[in-house]
């Protein structure tokens, strides 16, 4: 079977008797015949050379020998049309064995198409998808878990990819299958970066065995892994110095199949604690404003954003930031429990495969319990449906501060969203002025790298840069974007930062739009008029988009304000919020 891998650039030059090609320096590689990922080797059929505790007595025989000791330092692969290729790390380049495979490989009648160096991690990743082909010839492929397990290399392979992720300080792990090769990507300031890639095989090995094995047994969709079907759990991690909860998804995909993983750290609350909404890059007009509306007795804050935008971490920063007093009883319900706070009573839930049963939802038994536990402020992990939604209607009806999130596209669109058929609150109740304390909508932006970061002038076009300047009243000077390259200031070890541009980032930071709705705003609300309502919103700026007063200014005027102050690249703001044009238009 050969094994598709994107082929690299260009072969290496024909090779004289010797088997070193010509025009190659003795002094070693070039780095473009480097290899660092498993995805850049050429395809192969096979490994050629097969390991011998003795080199020396096999010269005469039709095999490619190579010694014990160099098993993972030197090997021969067959490529198709009767072709072969020598692999080998660095300081075995030009070696008497690598001379000796070279020799070995054309004496089996091969044509020697050159060499390449790699590191050690690609020849264990060759070794086991040989063996994993060896097996499947023999039906291997249907072997028990464990089996499988007792190897022990699915699940060391499975924590050293997470290990990785973890150093490079990602957020989440996606594992995407798709054919032979699987590929491991992580989320790094927002922003999608390659970790690395691996065979299919050891990947889906991985992945089954810390499912089956290591999920919590009450968290898993299905009692075993199935790649067919999605399927969900809560996987605790235990890594050197370290432990951690995975919250995994995966899902098929045409091709294969995607598994996405949420690294939840054990020491999240201790960090929480230390977190305040300046610190998240709230303004202080913001902070003040919430600050208020965390001090009321009564009424809800709701948080809205896509997935991902730290919704769940603006919460708990407010939860932690109440917990301070010790004068309030605090009850979290959430699918899952992410961050335990000192302080806070937490009632995890695991909603999904038991929702379809009438009467067996646990959220329900959960909310009916949160009420009699006699709480001042309750924070539900998200209103989603017309329970939640009802249950933290009668919370707050009842005299209860409640946080929670929604998915909303804006601020005044949590509004709309409880109001929907699905969630399905009234307008009379939601327009009440004790009812919404504060609407919350965030995104999360990369933050430029202080160290690399480059002057606006040097990589925008006048053009670009003038609608900045005459659009928004930004000064260019101040305008800063994010190099391409990095520095060793924000380059995370293990990630490839070989492709794309405005590597250059350290750091996330919130942009938001936050408001406290007045009477005003209530009555256009209640009376569906929720266009006029973001009028005579954006009708109370009127500081200019260089101050922190963010009253009348949606999350992209936040964000614009950073990237005056020079933290934010306009490359990302447009990424996030669309065309600068078109937004300096709609002020007209």
């Amino acid at each position: 079977m050969s094994i598709d891998a994107p082929p690299l650039p260009a072969a290496p030059p024909a090779a004289d008797p010797t088997g070193v090609p010509h025009g190659t320096s003795t002094a070693g590689p070039s780095s473009s015949r480097h290899l660092t990922d498993y995805a850049q080797l050429p395809p192969f059929d096979r490994v050629l050379s097969v390991v011998s505790d003795n080199v020396m007595a096999g010269r005469d025989e039709r095999q490619v020998r190579v010694s014990r000791d160099k098993e993972n330092k030197l090997m021969a692969l067959a490529l198709p049309a009767h072709r072969f290729l020598v692999l080998s790390t660095e300081d075995e380049l030009r070696s008497p064995d690598w001379y000796h495979v070279v020799q070995a490989g054309k004496r089996l009648g091969y044509d020697f198409q050159g060499f390449y160096t790699a590191s050690p991690d690609i020849f264990e990743l060759i070794a086991y998808r040989s063996q994993r082909h060896d097996g499947d010839s023999e039906g291997e492929s249907a072997r028990a878990i464990e089996t499988m397990v007792a190897n022990s290399s699915p699940l060391e392979w499975f924590r050293t990819v997470v290990h990785r992720c973890v150093l490079a300080g990602a957020s989440d792990l996606h594992l995407e299958l798709r054919g032979e090769i699987g590929r491991a990507r992580v989320r790094l300031d927002g922003l999608m970066r390659t970790l690395g890639s691996f065979p299919a095989r050891i990947v889906l090995d991985g992945v089954s065995a810390a499912y089956t094995v290591l999920a919590e047994e009450n968290s898993r969709s299905e009692v075993a892994f199935n790649g067919g079907v999605p399927q969900a759990a809560m996987i605790p991690l235990d890594l050197p110095d370290m432990r951690l909860t995975l919250r995994y998804q995966s899902h098929p995909a045409v091709g294969g199949m995607d598994v996405v993983m949420r690294i939840l750290r054990s020491n999240s609350a201790s960090r929480i604690q230390q977190l305040t909404l300046d610190k998240l890059g709230f303004t202080p007009w913001q902070v003040d404003r919430l600050h208020d509306a965390l001090s009321s007795a009564w009424g809800g804050i709701f948080v809205a954003g896509i997935t991902g935008s730290g919704k769940t971490t603006t919460l708990n920063t407010m939860l932690a930031y109440l917990a301070q007093e010790g004068t309030r009883k605090l009850i979290t319900i959430e699918d899952p429990v992410e961050y335990e706070l000192a302080g806070a009573s937490h009632l995890s839930i695991q909603r999904g495969a038991l929702e379809s049963a009438p009467g067996s939802n646990p959220f329900h038994g959960a909310m009916l319990s949160f009420l009699r536990m006699d709480p001042d402020v309750g924070l539900f992990g998200e209103i989603r449906d017309a329970l939640s939604a009802n249950m933290a209607q009668v919370a707050i009806q009842t005299g209860h501060k409640i946080l929670s999130t929604v998915h909303a596209t804006s601020a005044l669109g949590v509004v709309s969203r409880l109001n929907s058929h699905i969630v399905g609150l009234q307008r009379d109740d939601l327009c009440s002025p004790e009812f919404m304390s504060a609407l919350v909508y965030q995104v999360l932006i990369p933050l430029n790298c202080d160290h690399c970061k480059v002057p606006a002038r040097q990589v925008m076009s006048p053009e670009a840069l003038d609608i900045y300047v005459k659009g928004f009243g930004l000064q260019a000077d101040t305008i800063f974007c994010a190099s391409d390259r990095g520095c060793p200031h924000c380059r995370k070890p293990l990630i490839d930062y070989s492709t794309g541009e405005r590597n250059g980032t350290h750091g996330l930071k919130v942009g938001a739009e936050v408001i406290v709705p007045d009477l005003r705003l209530l009555e256009l609300l209640l009376e569906r008029r929720d266009l006029e309502a973001r009028r005579y919103w954006r009708s109370r700026q009127k500081s200019p988009f260089t101050d922190p007063d963010m009253d009348g200014k949606e999350a992209w005027g936040h964000v614009l304000y950073d990237l005056s102050q020079g933290r934010v690249d306009p490359f990302y703001f447009e990424r996030t919020f669309g065309r600068a044009s078109l937004l300096a238009q709609s002020l007209l």
